[in-house]
Formats: structure tokens, sequence, C-alpha cells
């Protein structure tokens, strides 16, 4: 909405266009936000559609103000506020005319608080899109420049290579919109590259970028060797993300010791204290049912969210390349599109059909279809649950009959997901740890004097890895006529793997603009090679915060299984030796064990449910990663809680 014009914007500048106009150098910050953040509206409109959307906002305001001064002062009354004795005749006027002020001050205050918080937002937005497109520049800029330097190799011109980077958007994202700006200034504005350059660096938002811009102009006015620089600063680029990853593991480190002390150890601090004090007759369910229902599991999935949110790291699958080969591209006749259209849904339907044959292989993946059968028999065991545990007036004990059934439909419904989840990642685990090594052998036996295709043919009878039958398809494809960057297009299609992506996306484009195959391969088997690196290198260091989690939540179910068995024990016989004396006074109160027990455990699972959240957004920067050691910690706390008490070893 804030990014497009509309009719709101049309019509604010046909109210406020000259104004604006008259003081549009005090909007040239403005105009330069609304540059970096790609949004395609000059600064006149843009104000223009906020001041619109703050008149609207403050008519809301009004209407909500008047509502609610209405409702304060003729429901609840006006408190005296200040006491300060007026005159008699002051005094009385005052009174009269008391109500209409205060209802007029709330009015008015409403108002404005809605229609400079339009404002605020308008003025904010470019920033927060400038820091999102910062994040996604600085992220792919390695990559990209990586892309750049293996074209450069096979002879392209710097033009042609910014082309070719703004034709992959699906790979390079806003590195690309970067560069397809450049092009736009040359071919269709008519600025020279360097102009375009120049004026690239006043605009991108990232700082990364602009460095990488400012040294690219230096060397077209030096005349130095292009290629020799793109390969400076991939090799630069890399090692400096290889530092912030540092950076961030360290970062790691201190959000993991505020989980322990935040929501472990303070949890556990006060469920201690609030036990103590009910034992000593100062009782307070409120406060103990708000840290184990409310604190506990809240605040750790904030934490996990957030951890999530500060991971570097690519969202969703990754995207389909195309392919540059379009089948069925000449047809006209009329008759023959009808045919197309028919062999289409034959095709369509013929792929759908074959993955229902293999079900455990769709569910591989697509982790998450396994909710679709899954949650319906969790809820049928909750149903079931219920049924045969009616609802009691005593509903702490009712709840405390059906929370198991609770707890096993939460298992129910996680461990299929967990079990294809962790078969997808180990598959996809496979395949980028093998690519490189592929495309290192695939370019030793091109170097050694073997076509691509012939390399290619040797390796899907010799390979002895699991991407054995990839490079079978690989090889089928071009044996049925189809080009080599297609094959590779549609390899890179059917693992849907990031790295995977954009390592075939450079090869394809450096295919094209060279005939050194060798040292293509070469190049983009380094590029896989070094996101392997950083991915490893990641994976070791934050599986140490895993370990930390873990540690953690058995302590916390340590001490809370030792209060509930040996504690709370011990109190309530004192307690009820106390009252055997028949004393009219005493500072100690029943306790009611089975009760404290029950919430004992719950926080026991809920502390493992979200730390096993925590754990997967630490070790692995993903919330659905995370849900393995939420199964395993529920599954333990649930185990220690019901059958070490029922079988009385403690």
């Amino acid at each position: 909405m804030f990014s497009r014009a509309n009719y709101l914007t049309y019509l604010g500048y046909k109210f406020f266009g000259d104004y604006i106009k008259k003081n549009k150098a005090k909007y040239y910050e403005i105009e330069r936000s609304l540059k970096k953040a790609s949004i395609p509206l000059p600064p006149e409109m843009y104000i223009a559609t906020a001041r619109m959307f703050s008149l609207i906002f403050g008519f809301v305001g009004s209407i909500i103000g008047v509502f609610l001064a209405f409702t304060i002062i003729y429901f609840t009354g006006i408190p005296p506020i200040f006491s300060i004795v007026l005159p008699p005749g002051i005094a009385e006027y005052w009174l009269g005319i008391r109500e209409f002020v205060y209802a007029s001050i709330v009015a008015v205050a409403i108002t404005l608080a809605f229609y400079y918080f339009a404002n605020f937002l308008f003025s904010i937005y470019p920033a927060l899109i400038i820091s999102d497109r910062k994040s996604k520049i600085d992220r792919v800029l390695p990559h990209a420049i990586t892309f750049m330097y293996s074209l450069s190799r096979g002879g392209m011109n710097l033009l042609q290579i910014f082309k070719s980077l703004s034709e992959n958007y699906e790979v390079y994202g806003e590195v690309s919109r970067e560069a397809s700006k450049i092009v736009w200034k040359v071919e269709v504005f008519g600025s020279d590259l360097r102009t375009a350059l120049a004026e690239m660096v006043d605009v991108t938002p990232s700082e990364s970028f602009r460095e990488f811009l400012h040294g690219l102009i230096t060397i077209i006015d030096s005349g130095g060797d292009v290629t020799m620089y793109l390969e400076e600063r991939a090799n630069f680029y890399f090692e400096k993300t290889r530092q912030n990853q540092k950076g961030f593991l360290e970062f790691l480190g201190l959000m993991a010791e505020t989980y322990i002390t935040a929501l472990v150890a303070g949890p556990l601090f006060l469920i201690v204290i609030l036990t103590v004090m009910s034992v000593l007759g100062h009782s307070n369910d409120v406060a103990i049912l708000s840290v184990i229902y409310l604190v506990i599991p809240i605040g750790s999935f904030m934490f996990a969210v957030v951890i999530k949110l500060l991971t570097p790291g690519e969202l969703g699958k990754a995207p389909i390349l195309r392919e540059r080969f379009v089948y069925f591209s000449n047809v006209s006749n009329v008759s023959e599109k009808g045919e197309v259209k028919e062999i289409k849904k034959l095709v369509k339907i013929w792929k759908i059909k074959k993955k229902l044959k293999r079900p455990i292989k769709l569910l591989i993946e697509n982790p998450y279809a396994t909710f679709v059968l899954s949650l319906p028999l969790g809820v049928m065991f909750i149903v079931y649950g219920l049924l045969i545990n009616p609802v009691e007036l005593d509903l702490r004990a009712w709840f405390f009959k059906i929370d198991d059934y609770i707890f096993i439909a939460l298992v129910i419904i996680l461990a299929p997901f967990t079990l294809f989840f962790e078969l997808n990642k180990r598959s996809t685990s496979k395949f980028m740890r093998l690519t490189p090594i592929f495309l290192n052998k695939l370019a030793s036996a091109n170097e050694s004097g073997l076509p691509i295709h012939r390399a290619i043919e040797m390796l899907a009878r010799t390979d002895t890895s699991p991407l054995r039958k990839e490079i079978a398809k690989i090889k089928r494809n071009l044996d049925w006529g189809i080009s080599l960057t297609d094959a590779l297009a549609r390899f890179a299609n059917r693992l849907r793997i990031f790295e995977i992506t954009r390592t075939i996306t450079l090869l394809r484009e450096a295919l094209i603009s060279t005939g050194n195959v060798t040292e293509v391969l070469m190049i983009s088997a380094k590029d896989a090679s070094n996101a392997e690196l950083l991915r490893r290198e990641r994976a070791v260091n934050m599986f140490s915060y895993v370990i930390i989690v873990y540690i953690a939540f058995f302590v916390f179910i340590g001490i809370v299984y030792i209060i509930s068995s040996t504690f709370l024990s011990t109190l309530a016989e004192a307690a009820a030796k106390v009252q055997a004396t028949g004393q009219a006074f005493t500072f100690l109160s029943s306790v009611d064990v089975y009760l404290y027990r029950n919430y004992f455990m719950h926080a026991a699972v809920f502390q493992g449910i979200f730390a096993g959240l925590v754990a997967g957004a630490m070790g692995e920067g993903s919330l659905s990663a995370g849900v393995k050691h939420s199964l395993l910690m529920l599954i333990v706390a649930y185990v220690v809680f019901n059958v070490l008490f029922s079988l009385k070893l403690v």
C-alpha cells in the first residue's frame, strides 16, 4: 500500500501538491530514502499519500477519542486531580465545564496520537525496506560477485555481465535488482557505464555493494584488469562472510546465556520461592500458574522467534530455474494448440499419479504434508480422552486427567513430521556435500580431454556416490537432445536447494559465455565448496549451544522432580504433624502434593517443548528443525514425571 500509487495518492496530491512542491527542499532525504528502498514514487506523491492516510487516521482517532471520553466521563466519573481551592464563583463555573474540558482533551489527544502515528509509519517505512534490502544484498553479494567473475573469465564485458546478473533475479534477488537499474540507465537513458555505476553508489542501501562499485569505477578509470578485481573481491567477501558468521556465533553465545538466566533459572527460582511461600501459608496460585503457563511457553517461543529472525539464511525453497528451450513455442494452428493443451494436461496428471504412487518420497519432499494425517489423529485422541473423562466440578482435577491425552496427542502429531523432516534434511545435506565433488570430477575429466557430455556419461557409469542417480538423469536428458544448460537446470529444479541452484546458475551462464569449460567448472565447484565450508563451520559451532540448552533442560527437570518427589512430601508430613498437635497457631499449612506435582510436570513438559524450539533456532537456524528436540524433551519430561512416580523410585 505504501509503495504504490493509489486513489488516495492522487487525491492527496491534488489537495497538497502545490504546498509540497513549494517546500520540496525539505524532502531531499525522503527522496534518497525512496530511491534506496526502490519505492517507485516521487517524494511529492509519497508525502501526499502520507498526508491523506494521516487525515484518515486522525478522523478515526477523533471518533475513538469522543467515544472513550464519553465512556470515561459519564460512566466512571472524573476524580479530583488537583487539590487547588478556587474562589466560589470560579469553582462553580469550573465544575460546570470540567467534564467538557476533560472530554475535549481526551478526544484531541487521541486524534493527534492517531494522526502522528500515521505520519510516523510513513516516515519509518522506507527505512524498514532499506534495512531489509541491505541484509538481502549483503547475504547474496559474495555469490553474485563469483558469478560476475566467472562470466568475466569467459570474456564477457562488464555491461553484459550486469545484464546477465539482472536476468537471474530468482537466484540473486536484490543484487539482480541493483544490476537491472544499472543496465536500465545505460540502455534506456543512454548513460555511460561509469555514470550509471556512480549514480548507483548514491542510492544502493548496502555499504558492501557501495564499496564494490567504488572499486569497479576506479578500475574503469585506471584501465585495470576487471577480471582480477572481481576475483579478489570474491575472495574478500567470502572471508568477510566468515568473519560476520563468527560475530554472529559470538552473539549467539550471549543469547544462550541470556536464555539460561531469564527462561530457565529465572522461572525455576520463582517456582521454588512460590512453592515455599504456599507451604508457609501465603499461597499464590495465580503467580505459579502464570510462570508455568505463560512465562515459560510465551517467553521461550518469542526468544526462539527472535533468534530465527536474526539468523542469516535463505527462506523457503529454492526458485525454479527457467529452461532456455521453450517447448511448443511455434504452434499457431488452433487444432495443434488444443493438442498441446491436452498433452500438457496429461503430463500434469501423470506427474501427480507418479507422486501418489510413492507416498513416502512425497512426504520426504514435503514433510509438512504429514500434518494432514497426524493432526486429525491427534485431535481424535484428545476427543477420545474427553469422552471417557467427562467434565467435573473440580476443573483442576479434571484437567489433570486429560492432560495425558493432550501430551500423547502432541507426540502423535509431531513424530511423523520429525521423521520425514529429518529424512529430507539428510538428503539435502548429502546433495550439498556431494555437488562440489561432482563438479570437481567433471572438471578433471574435461581437463583430460573428454567433452562435457562424455564426462557426464562416464560419471554416470563409474560414480558410486548417492549422487549417481541424479548424474544418470542428466545423462538421459543429454541423450534425449536436451542442451547441457537445460539438463543442469532440471538437476537443480529436482533438488530445490539454494546453494546448488546458485552454483548451477553460475555454471549455466558461464558455459554460455566461454568455451573454457574446465575453468568454469572449477569456479563453480569452488563456489559450492565455499558455501559448504561455511555451513559446516557454522553447524559445528552452533552444536555446542544445542548441548547447552539440553543441559539446562535436564537441570530444570531434575530440580523440579526432586522438589516434587522429596521436598513437597517432607513439607506435607511436617505440616500434618504440626496440625496433629492441635495447636491453633502455626506457620505451616497443608500441602496438596498431587496438585503441585501436576503443576511441576506441566512446567517440565512446557520447558521441554519450547526449549526444543530454542535449540533448533540456535543449532540450525530453524524452528522446524527444533521440533525433534521438542519431541524428545517432551517424552523425557512426561516419562520422568509419570513412570518414576508410578514406580515410586524416589
